[in-house]
């Protein structure tokens, strides 16, 4: 299901990814229930299209920050942070770069 939800969250369709990738869109389907994978040079085209890496799409879980060693309310920013879509995302950080200039 992370396919189907990085790819709703850009706002594309299955058949926009696979013009993308230049496959059929019941090939990229089947990628997204779990039926097929891709190959390779597949998912690595994938992975920018979705902005992902390849980890991630691999279904592998880079723990990269611990939360539990953070504050309640430093956890809850990076948790949402994780979830917001690319023009959340670039209001977000504009809204942090003009916090951290004031400072």
């Amino acid at each position: 299901m992370l396919l189907k939800e990085k790819r709703k969250k850009l706002g594309l369709t299955q058949d926009d990814i696979a013009k993308k990738l230049g496959v059929h869109n019941t090939t990229y389907g089947n990628w997204e229930l779990g039926k097929t994978e891709p190959n390779l040079t597949d998912l690595v085209k994938l992975a920018d299209i979705l902005n992902a890496t390849t980890d991630e799409l691999l279904g592998r879980n880079l723990d990269l920050i611990n939360l539990n060693y953070l504050e309640d309310d430093q956890s809850l920013i990076i948790k949402a942070v994780l979830r917001m879509n690319k023009e959340q995302l670039s209001y977000t950080k504009r809204f942090v770069e003009s916090m951290i200039t004031d400072m």
